[in-house]
């Protein structure tokens, strides 16, 4: 039998506010199912994410994304469903295009340092319940008022879900600064 899910909290259209506080440089995005044969407290960032080529091949996969956000931070992470339009996309000039292979229909969002010391048990309001299936992601963000990286940034995470995984050019880490 697997693992039960709570379809209450499951989103037809995706849409949902994250305050996110990092140690780290990045943000990293993955389905729980995808994942979980990582063991409890496994470094997972030094075997498998601490080089460029390491990260640009799970980014090829869709199985574990990740970003630098250039900075620890306090950031406003805005899932939405779909594509940004012209408005978002005028507002928020930096972006990024991945793609991540949900499955298991749960996807943490998560500081890039906890990939040190991995761990399970990822707070529920860093957790979206969502269809399985491939999602291109448009990620945004722009320098906040303040003029600080990292001090109550926005960054906005389009979904849209496609039929299978884009071929996708990354030969290193993704930056959203």
């Amino acid at each position: 039998m697997g693992k039960k899910i709570d379809w209450s909290g499951f989103m037809k259209k995706i849409y949902k506010d994250i305050n996110i506080f990092i140690d780290g440089i990045g943000l990293v995005l993955y389905s729980d199912e995808a994942m979980n044969y990582v063991k409890e407290g496994e470094n997972f960032f030094e075997k498998e994410f601490s080089t460029p080529n390491k990260v640009a091949e799970h980014i090829q996969k869709g199985d574990i994304v990740g970003f630098c956000t250039g900075t620890s931070g306090e950031f406003n992470v805005k899932v939405r469903d779909g594509y940004p339009n012209n408005d978002i996309n005028e507002k928020f000039p930096i972006s990024i295009r991945l793609a991540l292979d949900v499955k298991g229909n749960t996807l943490s969002i998560i500081d890039l340092s906890w990939l040190m010391e991995w761990s399970n048990d990822v707070p529920t309001e860093q957790q979206i319940i969502l269809e399985e299936g491939v999602y291109h992601l448009t990620i945004l963000t722009r320098k906040p008022d303040s003029g600080i990286w990292g001090d109550n940034q926005d960054i906005y995470l389009y979904m849209n879900k496609i039929d299978k995984m884009p071929l996708l050019n990354w030969s290193g880490v993704p930056q959203l600064f």
